[in-house]
């Protein structure tokens, strides 16, 4: 049935603009996270997936989103393989991961 669906959908490539808004981050503050991982994933703690041009490739998470209030601070950051940066946002566990997730910050931040 999906895949039915999927061929009779119309083939539509219409330009649509959207317009969102994004926070400035510090960069020093993810140069400093990403140094801090050394390149191993803050979250499931196994190497970064693959290398890129700059390194291990690991993305900064922020635990207390800068859209509520959370701080841009290296205490708020954690570097994650984008395994586990999806599963922070999409996971149906992903407040309990969070909150997981802080007090392994915090205990290496402090």
């Amino acid at each position: 049935e999906l895949r039915q669906a999927a061929l009779a959908a119309p083939e539509t490539k219409d330009r649509v603009e959207k317009q969102r808004i994004a926070y400035q981050r510090a960069e020093a503050i993810k140069q400093y996270v990403l140094a801090r991982a050394k390149g191993v994933c803050e979250g499931c703690e196994k190497p970064a997936p693959f290398r890129t041009s700059k390194g291990p490739y690991l993305e900064c998470h922020h635990l207390h989103r800068l859209a509520d209030g959370g701080p841009d601070h290296p205490v708020n950051v954690i570097a994650l393989c984008p395994n586990c940066h999806r599963e922070t946002h999409l996971s149906v566990n992903s407040k309990l991961l969070n909150e997981k997730l802080k007090e392994k910050v915090w205990g290496i931040e402090r």
